[in-house]
């Protein structure tokens, strides 16, 4: 019983030891940091080591996918000048997270989460610029101009898709920038907020 209770413990400062080094290369937030120290110190099962494990080892996948896709696209580009590093991928289980900044692209995928996604016109590098989201029994909260149209293409499941009714192609047609909302929803929300 000693030796589980030691292979435990070990298991637990390795992931303290990984949580740290990801949070010093700024691969997660200080939030998200201290939630997971906190939940590893509440550990109690195999079954709470092994889904902590998890969730710390997607950080380090993540990032080697970024990694590989930022060094393929050094010698790439689109026809816009720019290259794709501003897609984002973004993973969130039982916390909450703010996003802003410079995007082309992102795939979001929230679960028991919150999402707080902060847009001005010039964060959107293209004129249509695609969101992809799972969102399961959580909330996404986008913060767009008035200047932005927003087209819903999700699919959703007991959920709600809010988008205010003045955020349509009967503005100023044509040379609008374009958010397209993509994915599948269940028992959750996106909710779009127009800041004027």
């Amino acid at each position: 019983m000693e030796n589980s209770i030691i292979t435990i413990e070990d298991r637990k400062e390795k992931i303290v030891d990984k949580l740290s080094t990801q949070y010093s290369l700024n691969q997660i937030s200080m939030e998200e940091y201290e939630r997971l120290i906190k939940y590893s110190q509440n550990i109690e099962t195999e079954k709470e080591l092994q889904i902590l494990e998890t969730i710390v080892n997607a950080y380090n996948t993540q990032d080697k996918r970024a990694d590989n896709k930022n060094a393929q696209q050094t010698n790439m580009s689109d026809n816009t000048g720019f290259s794709d590093t501003n897609s984002r991928d973004h993973l969130t289980l039982l916390s909450s997270r703010k996003i802003t900044g410079a995007i082309t692209s992102g795939n979001f995928t929230n679960i028991l989460s919150e999402y707080k996604i902060i847009i001005t016109e010039e964060d959107l590098l293209n004129n249509e610029t695609v969101l992809n989201f799972i969102v399961l029994l959580g909330s996404v909260t986008i913060q767009i101009p008035d200047t932005v149209e927003v087209i819903n293409k999700t699919m959703t499941i007991l959920s709600d898709v809010s988008i205010p009714e003045n955020n349509s192609t009967n503005k100023v047609c044509g040379s609008r920038k374009k958010l397209i909302l993509m994915g599948n929803i269940l028992l959750g929300d996106i909710k779009v907020k127009v800041k004027k």
